[in-house]
């Protein structure tokens, strides 16, 4: 027999359901209902309560064939704030069980959780679901508590418990570090650390070389409309950006390439504060690009992270601003949590957002102020500050705002722009419609291979095809700025409700 773990895909839900049906009466019948195991059933693993799970990025599946055929579903939940991952189903049709298979759904597990950095995996088992309990306890779980545990009418006690996870790549990390921040005694600042870091790579990474050798041979005209300016760069390699694939199947399909056990064997890196990686991009849109990956494979979201964000700016200080692209705006990654840094004063935002019309404070949280800015074709919320805790409250004011119209469990669409000088934070929110303008799925001669980020919300719009740099023009920049970002009137409702 083959046998074949891997992630799972849209089109398992009906092999799922029917591996979770038969398993379940199987191993619960005997002391819950029938009638109970159906509503439960019916209510929990429907096919749209289905598609919500695999839509949710920090839930991973996976399938179990043996010869071609689905016959074991895994599942893992991270919850972010106990920082823990749970297995929260593992079941095999009942004709494969003792094959050794339930084993190679615990290990994608188990795998799972080093990519997210922790030590641990925890799992729930009903009591008197007996086998189960021994199963895991030959595993190396256990178990410390109880809790009750309801399916239907019919509630049964659950145990919870856990078992240690060996982390993974240690040794490989320490060996990618070029330097540590913060160090003690005479270190140099973080963006100069960064700058070494840089010009090291360079010399010894034959792919950033080759991404800067491109770099020098990008094309860039200026496009003016009316009060606001843009750079239109012709740049063909961004295409692998542009034209990144981000539906959740095609994410759990392909390795995560901001994981470190999947980076180029010769990247380097910098450890910031051990939490996070600052990197080479090998792909710049400008001189000096950095990318900043977390350590764990945790989903793109600015909310849980503020404070960091914030502390990264000021620690890169003047001379870089730190971007950050929403999970459906322009990450390319949007399962890994990740910022980007690109050296100050070539994204033409950040003179317009200083002058721009209408940036009257509006509002005031502590020593933060929250103001409109207007004119320059997208609207804006620029928030600055001086103490962390209070721009970091009126950062998390913004995002809950937005968060009132977004789907459940979604993190608002937005593109923010952060900077950070001797008085403090200045952050650029450009709220988000959607992520594509609808020319970017034409297949005709209107297509457009423009997928619009941070580096497009601040006014540099890459193109990877020669056709598209030829065309943009100020009144089709101005369509897909409408299209994908909230307008002035949009934002000015917006920050009222706050």
């Amino acid at each position: 027999m083959e046998t074949l773990i891997r992630p799972w895909r849209r089109g398992d839900f009906p092999a799922v359901r029917r591996i979770l049906w038969e398993s379940w009466v199987a191993a619960y019948q005997p002391f819950i209902p029938a009638e109970d195991l159906r509503a439960y059933f019916a209510a929990t693993y429907n096919l749209d309560a289905l598609a919500r799970l695999y839509d949710n990025p920090r839930v991973h599946g996976f399938i179990a064939e043996a010869d071609g055929e689905a016959v074991g579903f895994g599942r893992t939940q991270f919850h972010l704030n106990e920082n823990r991952l749970y297995l929260a189903s593992l079941y095999l049709l009942p004709s494969f069980q003792g094959k050794g298979i339930g084993g190679d759904l615990l290990r994608a597990a188990e795998e799972n959780a080093r990519a997210y950095g922790l030590g641990e995996l925890w799992v729930g088992v009903m009591v008197k679901n007996e086998a189960a309990g021994r199963w895991y306890a030959r595993r190396g779980f256990r178990f410390i508590r109880e809790e009750p545990f309801r399916m239907g009418r019919t509630t049964v006690v659950h145990v919870i418990g856990s078992k240690a996870v060996v982390a993974a790549g240690e040794a490989d990390l320490r060996q990618r570090l070029t330097a540590v921040y913060p160090r003690e005694g005479d270190a140099p600042p973080l963006a100069a650390a960064a700058a070494a870091l840089l010009q090291r790579q360079k010399g010894e990474w034959p792919g950033l070389a080759d991404g800067y050798t491109a770099l020098e041979a990008v094309r860039s005209r200026e496009v003016r409309g009316g009060s606001w300016a843009v750079q239109v760069q012709f740049n063909p390699r961004r295409s692998v950006s542009s034209g990144a694939r981000l539906d959740p199947e095609s994410i759990r399909s392909r390795p995560c390439f901001l994981c470190r056990g999947n980076l180029p064997a010769p990247q380097r890196a910098i450890l910031y504060r051990e939490t996070y990686l600052i990197l080479c991009n090998p792909v710049p849109v400008f001189p000096g690009h950095l990318t900043v990956a977390h350590l764990c494979h945790l989903p793109q979201s600015l909310a849980d992270h503020r404070e960091m964000f914030l502390r990264l700016a000021a620690d890169f200080g003047p001379g870089l601003v730190l971007l950050y692209n929403g999970p459906r705006c322009g990450a390319s990654a949007p399962d890994h949590l990740h910022f980007q840094a690109v050296p100050a004063g070539l994204l033409p935002a950040e003179r317009e957002l200083r002058n721009a019309a209408g940036g009257a404070e509006v509002k005031r949280y502590g020593t933060a102020v929250i103001g409109v800015a207007g004119g320059i074709g997208r609207g804006a919320v620029v928030v600055e500050g001086t103490a962390a805790a209070d721009t970091a409250a009126a950062l998390g004011e913004v995002i809950a705002a937005l968060g009132r119209t977004a789907a459940p469990d979604t993190e608002p669409m937005m593109n923010v722009l952060a900077t950070h000088s001797g008085d403090g934070w200045r952050l650029m929110i450009f709220p988000r419609l959607k992520h594509r303008p609808d020319a970017y799925f034409r297949e005709d001669e209107g297509k457009l291979c423009v997928s619009p980020g941070a580096v497009e919300m601040g006014g540099v719009f890459v193109t990877h095809r020669e056709q598209d740099f030829q065309v943009l023009d100020a009144a089709l920049i101005g369509e897909i700025y409408r299209e994908v970002a909230f307008d002035d009137a949009a934002v000015k409702v917006l920050v009222a409700s706050l």
